[in-house]
């Protein structure tokens, strides 16, 4: 990796309990060096069925496997 600047991410998710459901937000962040300088913001996406969250989330990890 010499001369490459190491990648790093985040991810965060929030939940808000709601009158019958839950809305949970997942908001991924890229950058390209470890101070999250340059960072490339993605739409939060919005869920009410943590499998579907959970998803998203796994998706986002998935997405740094070389």
């Amino acid at each position: 990796m010499a001369g490459r600047t190491a990648q790093a991410a985040v991810c965060i998710v929030r939940v808000e309990p709601q009158p019958g459901h839950l809305l949970i937000s997942v908001t991924t962040n890229r950058s390209l060096n470890r101070e999250l300088y340059s960072a490339s913001v993605e739409p939060t996406r919005k869920y009410s069925d943590p499998e579907a969250a959970l998803q998203a989330v796994a998706d986002f990890l998935h997405s740094f496997r070389t």
